[in-house]
């Protein structure tokens, strides 16, 4: 695995960053791509593996190392269209995950409908860079209400601009199984995911709005959920679309596996009443 702090640490003058970052980063992640199997389609995929370690992220990693949240990062955990997550590891050697959203991604716009009409968030900015931020903010405190009040979710453990750190889920740098790859899920997972749902809306007041197996850990025989950053309060006016959609997802996968679900009418009837 690649260690990253050498890099970071060398950035003393802020005006030197840019005339480093296309040297270094493009040989860094091309390094990146042989060694993890990042597949690079065409040139705008490069270009956006180079955003994330533009020099505003770079400067944030840094940040978070002074502040002593990172000691360095490893390798790549997952990879997707609006962020990256990495293997980071503390000073102590406790591993974390390190989401970086990616401060140039045109998904962020479509993401709005996700934030406006949050009564938690207030003068929406409509600048990219600013959004993604405020996104950013919006997946650490949804993590945090939900974590505070009992739900199995990976801890959240520091943020700055467009950079989350979070409890690792896994070993060794590889992320715990994903309920989508579990080969024989029982009664018992469905019924813990529903009163995840049930607990994230009546304690947290927050609903996933983006809910599937693909978004949940399996890890110790525990069920873990994750990817909360289109997570909004209950009092968002699309909130029983998306709890439905949320309910609609699980019931779906668990019926395709053999297991007895409840109607999905049932279910929003016992947490909205309506």
């Amino acid at each position: 695995m690649e260690n990253f702090s050498e890099d970071i640490d060398d950035i003393d003058d802020v005006e030197d960053v840019d005339a480093r970052i296309e040297k270094k980063v493009t040989e860094r992640l091309r390094r990146y791509d042989k060694e993890y199997k990042i597949r690079v389609k065409d040139t705008r995929d490069f270009q956006i593996m180079e955003e994330v370690f533009d020099k505003t992220s770079l400067l944030t990693l840094n940040d978070l190392m002074n502040e002593k949240n990172l000691s360095y990062l490893n390798g790549v955990i997952n990879s997707g269209k609006e962020a990256r997550v990495y293997w980071g590891v503390k000073n102590d050697g406790t591993s974390v995950a390190v989401k970086i959203y990616l401060v140039v991604s045109s998904e962020f716009r479509k993401r709005l409908i996700y934030i406006e009409g949050d009564p938690r968030f207030k003068n929406i900015t409509k600048n990219n860079r600013k959004l993604i931020e405020l996104w950013t903010r919006k997946e650490y405190r949804n993590l945090l209400t939900a974590y505070n009040n009992g739900i199995n979710v990976p801890k959240p453990l520091a943020i700055k601009r467009n950079v989350l750190i979070m409890e690792f889920i896994g070993e060794d740098g590889y992320h715990a199984e994903l309920l989508v790859n579990v080969k024989r899920v029982i009664d018992k997972d469905y019924n813990t995911i529903i009163s995840y749902v049930k607990k994230l809306y009546r304690k947290a007041h927050i609903i996933h709005a983006d809910l599937s197996e693909f978004n949940i850990f399996k890890y110790r025989n525990k069920l873990i959920i994750f990817d909360f950053g289109s997570g909004v309060h209950i009092a968002h006016p699309l909130a029983k679309s998306f709890l439905e959609r949320d309910l609609n997802n699980i019931n779906h996968f668990f019926s395709k596996r053999g297991i007895n679900t409840q109607p999905t009418e049932k279910l929003l009837l016992e947490l909205i009443g309506q």
